[in-house]
């Protein structure tokens, strides 16, 4: 299928989804979300991929929401953030390889994905605050667990752009490498996991996704359900464990 906003390949078992709106800095609008949608049911679908790669290319990540395409559309266009939630339930593990920018809505993007690699030109924020409002795609929920409450309250407090060295230090990003092996990094990494088992991956995912949400003797159970349902499909039996 042709595409408009995005370019979607498959290599060796992993989808790589590349935001291509270059006059627009990436940013997204109604129509990209839409074609991000379909992308996502055809790798939910897809029992040859394995793994999703989500990057801007090498020139940039995204400057966050169309804010030009929403306001003439109606402010209720804004639910185009449901990608997000999208891409965090995608039940096959996903990268994101970010590069130049990933602000405001871009970089609730970049935080719906499980792994996050950064080019060193990359800088991080949510400038929402310097317009009185405040990230609105799930990021003051998303953001905390990743880098602690108070590193998400200056980010957001703030508005402030912050270097892929600092997202690196603070645990944003997983790994920060040249703009030129950006994809590459990313590519090998999603290979290396591609390998594996791609019902334990779902498994393993949904246990470490669901179980930061509860208590800890609840998430040991829980893990214990997983490791069963895991050996259970080894046997040709046993559903993946359901949270409770």
């Amino acid at each position: 299928m042709a595409y408009e906003n995005i370019i979607y390949e498959v290599e060796d078992g992993v989808a790589i989804l590349t935001f291509h709106r270059p006059e627009m800095k990436n940013a997204i609008s109604i129509d990209l979300s839409k074609e991000v949608e379909e992308v996502l049911d055809e790798v939910a679908i897809n029992n040859d991929i394995k793994v999703l790669i989500i990057t801007g290319g090498k020139e940039i990540f995204s400057s966050g929401m169309d804010l030009k395409a929403g306001r003439a559309k109606g402010r209720r266009d804004a639910s185009i953030f449901s990608i997000v939630d999208s891409i965090a339930a995608c039940e096959k593990p996903t990268i994101a390889a970010i590069t130049k920018y990933a602000l405001g809505g871009g970089c609730e993007v970049a935080l719906s994905c499980d792994i996050r690699i950064a080019s060193d030109n990359t800088q991080f924020g949510f400038p929402e605050i310097n317009m009185g409002v405040m990230p609105g795609a799930g990021g003051p929920a998303r953001l905390p667990r990743v880098v602690g409450a108070a590193r998400a309250k200056e980010m957001m407090f703030t508005g402030g752009r912050f270097s892929a060295e600092q997202a690196l230090a603070m645990g944003l990003v997983n790994k920060v490498v040249s703009v030129e092996s950006l994809l590459d990094e990313a590519k090998a990494l999603a290979r290396t996991i591609a390998e594996k088992d791609i019902s334990a991956l779902k498994i393993i995912k949904k246990c470490i996704n669901d179980g930061t949400q509860m208590d800890l003797a609840t998430a040991l159970q829980y893990a214990r359900v997983g490791g069963s349902a895991i050996r259970g499909l080894k046997m040709g039996a046993g559903p993946p464990p359901e949270k409770k």
